[in-house]
């Protein structure tokens, strides 16, 4: 399993609980917290989520738009 790097500078994993980066659309949005629930090997390396508020829709970016919250 490979550990992201969140914009907090902590790791996490697929199936974390994360919030996305204060700074994004989708956080202004009232989209802020969402699972991972996996990623692409690409040249960015993107990071899939599925957001609390868009149940059902995954949505990818980098591994820095998200990080761990505790549970």
């Amino acid at each position: 399993m490979r550990t992201f790097t969140g914009y907090d500078g902590n790791g996490y994993n697929t199936g974390d609980r994360v919030e996305l980066h204060p700074g994004t659309d989708l956080w202004m949005r009232g989209a802020r917290y969402g699972t991972v629930i996996g990623s692409s090997i690409t040249p960015n390396d993107r990071v899939k989520v599925e957001l609390d508020a868009f149940p059902g829709r995954k949505f990818s970016g980098s591994e820095d738009t998200f990080r761990r919250i505790p549970e």
